[in-house]
């Protein structure tokens, strides 16, 4: 009997003694009736140790304290939920070999994993906006406006927003709608200037 099993079997018992009017004492029979098992499991619990309190003898009806026994039922229900060593290290090497098929299939990520895939994205992204875009950039905004345009203002703008990347703290962030800085509008106020002369 499992310990679900066994601690269901104590609520029932507990019910049908209640229904029975609370008999101090039960032979087997009745024992067995209040309890909702077999006979048979009433003898192989006293081999267990289930507590009898008159001991009749072969071909006798042993007497039992209904009390007594739904207390070691329960006793037993809860030393045998308990996990044991083996059984806990079981479920965990079966939880990694669980977490090991699972990234094998892809299903499973682990952070350290991510945190390599991660820099060679930033790292991508990083030598594309530093030497594709701003000659791109610079290439079209020339063709569009008619003047060369120099990709070192580009480029310097874009090293000084991976810098600012680079040391982001989110306590830093600027609400949408406030402004940027007087800093920073002076410093678009130097660049216009310049790509006007």
């Amino acid at each position: 009997m499992t310990a679900s099993e066994l601690l269901q079997a104590c609520c029932q018992a507990m019910t049908n003694w209640r229904e029975a009017g609370y008999p101090d004492e039960a032979n087997k029979r009745n024992l067995a009736e209040i309890l909702g098992i077999s006979e048979r499991s009433l003898t192989d619990w006293q081999k267990d140790g289930m507590p009898v309190l008159h001991s009749a003898g072969r071909g006798g009806s042993n007497r039992y304290s209904v009390g007594e026994a739904i207390e070691w039922m329960l006793a037993r229900a809860a030393e045998a939920s308990r996990e044991s060593a083996k059984d806990r290290l079981d479920r965990l090497r079966g939880d990694q070999l669980e977490r090991d098929m699972l990234k094998e299939d892809d299903v499973l990520v682990m952070p350290e994993d991510l945190d390599v895939e991660y820099a060679a994205m930033v790292e991508a992204a990083r030598a594309e906006m530093l030497f594709n875009m701003p000659d791109a950039l610079a290439a079209e905004l020339t063709a569009i406006m008619g003047d060369e345009i120099d990709v070192s203002i580009i480029r310097r703008h874009v090293e000084a927003a991976l810098t600012t990347l680079s040391h982001y703290d989110p306590s830093d962030d600027i609400e949408p709608g406030e402004p940027s800085g007087a800093e920073d509008a002076s410093a678009l106020e130097e660049e216009r200037e310049a790509l006007d002369s």
